[in-house]
């Protein structure tokens, strides 16, 4: 539980919320750890376990009920950077609860027909567009396949993230599973568009259903929110999949399944096409009215893909209608290196000289030789373990806050983010001095940057091998 310990002692020393804002309990009550409110639903990526951080609340799980994908299942089932809906109640400090049930269920589990990561850091999964960033967990049970940049069209991977439009997913999670289907089931979920007697499309790709087992009672339309299985994979010949089952997902609709007055928490990536009156939160349509309040911004912030934590209560339309919208602080800086120190109690570790904070949402994953699950800021040794970190600047408090905070091995150290600053053979990129006096690339002020190099902890500077401009 040493997860759990850490993140507790940082309730008074952190900025406590979601990717870095103020937690929300799930209502309103008197007595400090005494339960407020039963039955809230809470949506959002796990972040870490002991027992299970879900919007920087975290939840002990003894009591709760468990289905992954639709099949019981224990904790240990599930895995950092999975989006869950959770209910439960939500203790008077807002930061701790109880969780009564534990929802998962992927986006889908199919092939990769495109392989985008370089040129737009996007795959192609079954017709469906799917978007990584520094915050999307990677997983692989294949040795050749490291990353995103290595996965391989046929690849079968699982996907989990927050819809931004009918086709397109912003991913938290992205699992290789296997190197081909192999006969094996594979689903993928979405709109339905384009239906004639026996095909349809999700996304870009074209639906058999001909054989398909039929749904009792319902008939097909255009968009609706579907399930198709398929054992059969797609056809080489025709590019179509061929449907083995469908089944209507959330009831025909995108979006969380919820009561008519239930109170819920959402958070993720705001979807496209919003306006200063609505938005779209992984399928969930959000209204935004005059009683609305807002956190770190205002009703002019809303923009596709900003990213976003809302407070409400559904209508019986399925829309929430927003109590709160709290504004998360945008990812800026990435930096790999091995720690120079590590403070548990202060909830702070350094690197490259920059102290960075992590807080409740901190999304924690161990890639080390030996992971561990409940994985803290107790488990690292200073001058031994490596750490990937994404982080930003509290435009407030000026504190470096770690949004992502990974152990890996290796061996090359890496820090991208803007030039702030240029010197003679210098930069300064998020406070760090990198020295690219051997290099030929010459960056201006502003560029965003990918540098390779080695830290040099005597001399407080990064000596660049290779720069990379990234506009």
């Amino acid at each position: 539980m040493r997860h759990s310990i850490i993140r507790k002692s940082l309730v008074s020393l952190a900025v406590i919320g979601a990717l870095g804002l103020s937690a929300c309990g799930g209502g309103s009550g008197s007595g400090s750890g005494s339960a407020t409110t039963s039955g809230n639903l809470s949506s959002g990526v796990i972040t870490g376990f002991g027992s299970v951080f879900v919007n920087s609340v975290e939840y002990d799980t003894s009591g709760a009920s468990i289905m992954v994908n639709g099949i019981p299942a224990n904790e240990s089932d599930l895995a950092v950077g999975m989006v869950v809906n959770l209910r439960g109640t939500a203790n008077a400090n807002g930061t701790t609860g109880s969780a009564l049930s534990i929802d998962y269920r992927d986006d889908l589990e199919g092939i990769v027909q495109q392989n985008n990561f370089t040129a737009s850091s996007t795959l192609t999964v079954m017709g469906l567009t799917v978007r990584v960033d520094s915050t999307t967990v990677f997983e692989s049970t294949l040795p050749a396949v490291t990353g995103f940049d290595s996965i391989q069209v046929g690849n079968i991977v699982e996907i989990s993230g927050n819809r931004l439009d009918n086709n397109t997913i912003q991913a938290t999670r992205v699992e290789v599973k296997k190197a081909s289907q192999n006969g094996d089931e594979i689903e993928v979920k979405g709109t339905i568009s384009m239906l004639t007697a026996t095909t349809f499309k999700i996304g870009t790709l074209t639906v058999d259903y001909s054989a398909a087992a039929s749904l009792p009672g319902i008939a097909l339309s255009d968009g609706l929110f579907v399930e198709v299985k398929s054992i059969q994979g797609i056809d080489s010949v025709s590019g179509n999949l061929i449907a083995s089952g469908i089944k209507l997902e959330s009831n025909g609709k995108s979006g969380i399944e919820g009561n008519d007055g239930e109170e819920v928490e959402l958070s993720g990536p705001i979807g496209t096409n919003p306006s200063s009156t609505g938005f779209s939160l992984n399928g969930t349509p959000v209204l935004i009215t005059t009683d609305t309040t807002f956190k770190h911004g205002t009703v002019s912030g809303i923009a596709e893909g900003v990213q976003v934590e809302v407070e409400g209560a559904l209508n019986n339309n399925g829309e929430l209608l927003a109590d709160k919208i709290s504004f998360h602080e945008a990812t800026e800086t990435e930096a790999q290196a091995t720690i120079n120190a590590v403070d548990s109690t202060a909830g702070t570790l350094t690197l490259m000289g920059l102290t960075v904070k992590v807080n409740t949402s901190t999304l924690f994953k161990d890639n080390g030789s030996n992971p561990v699950r409940f994985f803290g800021l107790d488990d690292l040794v200073a001058g031994v373990d490596r750490v990937e970190l994404s982080f930003y600047k509290d435009d407030v408090t000026g504190d470096l806050v770690a949004v992502k905070l990974k152990r890996e091995d290796g061996s090359s150290d890496q820090l991208n983010g803007t030039v702030e600053s240029l010197g003679s053979g210098t930069i300064t990129v998020a406070g760090v001095s990198v020295d690219i006096s051997a290099l030929s690339t010459s960056p201006l002020l502003g560029d965003k940057v990918e540098i390779k190099g080695s830290y040099d902890s005597t001399g407080g500077q990064l000596i660049a091998t290779s720069l990379k401009i990234d506009n």
